[in-house]
């Protein structure tokens, strides 16, 4: 059974990583559940890949902190898929800030980071 974050996880994570306050608990509430909705029993989001491309991209656009939110749903997606058994080859700072900017201006869709975190799996 796939294993999710809280809400006070990622807030955690981003407190870790920031010390920027929280703007908008409902913003992040939102995106962290959408990672795990489901429709008569079934994940509207099938594969664990999606579910953590959907917990980042909700995370990065959302903007429910003052400062930290790429950094935080990039740690929290990463983290999401390591609490379920699965582990992301290393990839370094720039190449990461360069792709949670293009998450941030919807260059990627969560389609497309799903087929990334797919590839890059261990």
């Amino acid at each position: 059974m796939t294993q999710f974050l809280t809400v006070d996880e990622v807030i955690d994570i981003h407190d870790e990583l920031s010390g920027a306050p929280l703007i908008d608990r409902s913003k992040l509430e939102g995106g962290v559940m959408r990672a795990q909705a489901t429709y008569e029993g079934a994940y509207l989001h099938p594969s664990i890949h999606i579910q953590a491309s959907v917990l980042c991209h909700s995370i990065c656009q959302a903007h429910e902190f003052l400062d930290g939110n790429k950094r935080t749903a990039w740690v929290s997606m990463v983290t999401f898929l390591s609490i379920n058994g699965i582990e992301i080859a290393d990839l370094s700072s720039e190449s990461v800030a360069q792709y949670m900017e293009e998450v941030a201006e919807h260059i990627h869709t969560e389609f497309e980071t799903a087929e990334v975190l797919f590839a890059l799996s261990l």
